[in-house]
């Protein structure tokens, strides 16, 4: 059988073990006086940022956003830090933010996302009940993973689950459902069942920053010139140096990389003179960009089991798959939804308060003291989540995304990483393998 998906609680089949890191390139001595542009201040421009700019090199980072992070935020109106973007630590063995983290002196808590309670109907699930749902969950991914060795192109996972999972059984609908659109931000019609698990995955636990990942990301920013509220709307790049025009005027580089989200360049929002090559463009249009959006609510005192990290919402149309517990990861008396796919897309138009109640409803709880919505999808600087391997559609995509047009227009981004695509550490990677490039 094939490597499987990097996060064990998705198919539950084993970690794998880690790649070896992209290591730092000499060459640096007669880039110093180039000036390189990087586009974004999500973590993989950061990283690239970091990495030249420790070797010497001109580095100007333009931010569309008034702050830096990307498609990571800490949020603190809560009275704690919350992540309300992208949230965990995926496998901390040989993972550079593990190291990045303990750099930071950032506390991180593991979540053991098979500690799990479920509600359905309002009532909790039979712990036997929920057991057993777990167990032929496994049995339904390892017969996946076999049927994706000979899957067809057009082929997609909710193809795959025909005969092998019965959807009509809530719980089994709910593992399918949790774990396909946590891992993915997508549903099973839109992914490739030929590359399902094909990402690798470090090993160790998941773990969650209490202080946020904002701590990183500012410990990464430090002395670099960053740029906020400069969004980029056209880069020209084909004659002897790149011309970047933005919100706050014109400016010129030696060489630029993009780093924007996929869901950015699906969009169209930043164009090229000359157009991108069609490999990088159909590359664009295949891969698939998902949605995990958050409704975090907060209480006077919990009412719901303490040490539990996880609560799942077993039935059709939930507000939310999964509940994070607040006092496990933030010591606070609060919980913290997820919902991934088609149902965070067709909530996107839902008013804050429509948000709340909705899931207030769904768990039979008090007035919440606070809470957060996120609209991932309708961010015009993210236009959803991370991306995944659609239908249609291969790593060979993500490569092809990543590959340098010319000598001075290159792509970093989790989403030009067929190795760790849909996470930060992905990201970072991206960002420190463009950073090399330039100094080789």
């Amino acid at each position: 059988m094939r490597a499987v998906g990097r996060r064990g609680f998705m198919l539950g089949l084993g970690a794998l073990a880690a790649a070896p890191l992209v290591p730092g390139c000499g060459g640096a001595d007669d880039k110093v006086g180039d000036h390189i542009v990087v586009v974004g201040a999500g973590f993989s421009g950061l990283a690239a940022a970091r990495r030249l700019a420790d070797a010497g090199v001109r580095v100007t980072v333009l931010e569309a956003r008034d702050r830096i992070g990307g498609r990571t935020r800490t949020d603190t109106s809560l009275g704690v830090p919350i992540d309300i973007g992208a949230s965990w630590i995926h496998g901390t063995e040989d993972n550079p933010l593990t190291k990045l983290a303990h750099d930071v002196g950032a506390k991180t808590v593991p979540t053991d996302f098979e500690d799990f309670i479920l509600i359905e109907d309002h009532q909790k699930v039979d712990r036997k009940a929920a057991a057993a749902s777990a167990e032929d969950w496994r049995r339904i991914a390892r017969k996946l993973d076999e049927l994706s060795e000979d899957a067809r192109s057009g082929e997609s996972v909710a193809d795959g689950l025909v005969g092998i999972a019965n959807l009509d059984d809530p719980l089994i609908a709910w593992n399918v459902t949790s774990r396909m659109a946590g891992e993915y931000a997508a549903d099973p019609d839109q992914l490739s069942l030929r590359w399902l698990g094909s990402e690798g995955q470090f090993k160790g636990p998941d773990v969650i920053l209490p202080g946020g990942y904002t701590q990183l990301s500012q410990h990464l920013a430090k002395g670099l010139d960053i740029r906020s509220s400069t969004a980029v709307t056209k880069i020209t790049h084909g004659g002897q140096q790149v011309r970047l025009e933005t919100s706050q005027g014109t400016v010129t580089a030696d060489r630029v990389i993009v780093t924007v989200p996929l869901g950015v360049l699906k969009a169209g929002t930043v164009t090229f003179d000359p157009p991108l090559p069609q490999a990088k463009q159909g590359a664009i249009e295949r891969l698939g960009f998902g949605l995990l959006n958050k409704v975090v609510v907060a209480f006077d005192t919990p009412f719901w089991p303490e040490s539990t990290p996880m609560i799942g919402l077993v039935g059709n149309n939930q507000p939310v798959t999964d509940l994070v517990n607040g006092l496990v990861i933030a010591d606070k008396p609060l919980l913290v939804g997820l919902r991934g796919g088609q149902a965070a897309w067709s909530r996107e138009s839902m008013s804050d308060q429509d948000a709340v109640t909705e899931l207030i409803k769904a768990i039979d709880a008090p007035t919440p003291t606070g809470s957060i919505v996120t609209r991932w999808g309708t961010d015009q600087y993210a236009r959803g989540s991370y991306s995944f391997i659609a239908v249609g559609s291969s790593p060979d995509d993500m490569h092809a995304l990543g590959e340098p047009v010319g000598e001075r227009l290159l792509f970093a981004g989790e989403a030009t990483n067929p190795e760790w695509f849909g996470t930060v550490h992905g990201a970072y990677l991206s960002g420190q393998r463009e950073a090399d490039r330039v100094l080789a």
